[in-house]
């Protein structure tokens, strides 16, 4: 393995340790967490085009790439927890447009807070990780 594929899995072993301790208290899995993400990313890339804000379901479908069973299935289970709404298209009445509601940009804030924490200890953790893979 390169040097620089074995830092990138210490990175990702130390993100996915993070959300394994977090995901619990906060209520978020991570999956969740990126389509959360994928909704706001996506709201911050839409112009005004005399609709309402948010996105399509093809958007987020696109950005995840992800099936859209699969994220039709998420937004669904995302809506039922109130932390996005979608509201109908005025441009297309088929489409309906996605977007967080103030408790989805709660977690998905929360969520950030946990890579914040990961970025903040990078450094140190890497270089720990790294000496135990060589002493091994």
């Amino acid at each position: 393995m390169t040097e620089t594929a074995a830092l990138l899995q210490v990175i990702h072993r130390l993100s996915h340790r993070a959300w394994a301790r977090e995901a619990g208290r906060i209520g978020l899995s991570h999956s969740e967490f990126e389509y959360l993400a994928a909704v706001h990313a996506e709201a911050q890339t839409q112009f005004w085009d005399g609709d309402a804000h948010g996105q399509h379901l093809h958007n987020v479908v696109d950005r995840l790439g992800v099936s859209k069973a699969s994220a039709s299935a998420m937004v669904s289970k995302l809506e039922a927890r109130g932390l996005i709404t979608r509201i109908q298209c005025q441009m297309d009445a088929r489409a309906q447009h996605i977007i967080l509601t103030d408790a989805g940009a709660e977690l998905l804030k929360r969520g950030e807070d946990i890579y914040e924490a990961v970025a903040k200890d990078l450094p140190e953790d890497v270089a720990k990780e790294v000496k135990a893979m060589q002493a091994s």
